[in-house]
Parts: structure tokens; C-alpha cells; sequence
């Protein structure tokens, strides 16, 4: 890639080796460029990761409601 400033060509950097600025700008259009299939893996991954987080709280709350449904029988039975 060729800097911008001094027009030094720097093989793989993202520091321009002869002026030291920056080849790359912190915005996400900088990345590689991904195919379509890569597109779809890291969709799929990102939706799964969300769905297990709520997962995990749903299975809590449920374990919640069971446990509390068991202790208000097991009181019912022992004070009726």
C-alpha cells in the first residue's frame, strides 16, 4: 500500500515506514474483505451467541418458576 503523504510504498503495514503515518483509518471499511460464505459463518455465529445469552436467561427464569412452584406444594401439602 502507498502512503498518502509521502508516497512510500509499504508492503503489508499499516505505519508508513518512511513518515510513520498511519495507513489505515479505525473505521471497520478498512478490514478484509470477506466472501459470502464468510458473511453467512459470522452471521450465523453472532445470531447463535445472541440466542445462547438469552437462552441462559430464560433457563433461569424457568428454573425460578419451577423451584418456586415445588416449594408452594411441598408448603401446601405440609401445612394443609
Amino acid at each position: 500500500m502507498k502512503c498518502p503523504r509521502c508516497k512510500t510504498e509499504n508492503h503489508s503495514r499499516s505505519v508508513c515506514s518512511n513518515c510513520g503515518k498511519f495507513l489505515y483509518s479505525a473505521d471497520y471499511r478498512n478490514g478484509k474483505k470477506l466472501t459470502e460464505k464468510e458473511l453467512r459463518d459470522r452471521d450465523r455465529r453472532t445470531v447463535f451467541r445472541f440466542f445462547k445469552k438469552i437462552g441462559k436467561g430464560v433457563w433461569l427464569i424457568l428454573a425460578i418458576i419451577v423451584t418456586s412452584f415445588w416449594l408452594f406444594l411441598f408448603m401446601y401439602f405440609l401445612l394443609s
